[in-house]
């Protein structure tokens, strides 16, 4: 009985309060801020890596490394934005040790965009920016992820990628000029396939 009214404890306590009780020792309080926010960072991994076996991984090292620098946590921002920087530096990590995820030129992607997509595929508006988003530089991708995908301000997104506020609003509209002309760039290819 009294693990359900530790679990219940956990639900109505804050980010902040369950870290202090992970810095304390808590594996409790580390369980619930699994069960919080496990499915957005692996969302986040998936589409930092665009490979959801390496984000599986990259998931999994990031909850390792909040119980790991668990004492480094200091609050001075929000445990999201401490939390999506561990994953952000996890999955910079894993670029760097795995090949698969390389920055793709996007003006040779936009020319062979219409050779690479089957016809019935691309008529679906989300397959056409999943291939869009993927085709963007890692540096507009992440930024548009932090925003669109999850919800972050440009001062939280400064913070996760260590850019000024500015320079991550600057990032985004480059980043979403650029999407933009992918995916026209992918439909209209489309188009004149069919």
């Amino acid at each position: 009985m009294e693990m359900v009214a530790d679990q219940s404890q956990s639900g109505k306590r804050s980010d902040e309060q369950l870290m202090a009780a992970v810095q304390g020792g808590d594996d409790g309080a580390m369980g619930a801020l699994f069960d919080r926010h496990h499915r957005a960072v692996h969302a986040l991994c998936v589409r930092l890596t665009r490979d959801p076996d390496l984000a599986d991984d990259v998931a999994q090292d990031v909850f390792l490394r909040v119980w790991r620098y668990a004492r480094s946590f200091r609050a001075r921002s929000s445990f999201r934005t401490w939390l999506y920087r561990l994953a952000y530096n996890a999955c910079v990590d894993a670029s760097q040790r795995d090949a698969r995820w390389k920055e793709v030129d996007p003006l040779e992607s936009r020319e062979s965009s219409a050779q690479e997509l089957p016809v019935d595929a691309v008529a679906d508006r989300q397959v056409i920016l999943e291939e869009a988003l993927s085709r963007l530089p890692p540096a507009h991708r992440e930024v548009l992820v932090l925003s669109r995908f999850h919800d972050l301000g440009y001062e939280e997104i400064g913070r996760i990628i260590n850019c000024s506020p500015g320079t991550a609003r600057v990032r985004l509209h480059r980043a979403m000029n650029e999407l933009r002309q992918l995916c026209f760039a992918l439909d209209g290819g489309a188009r004149e396939l069919r």
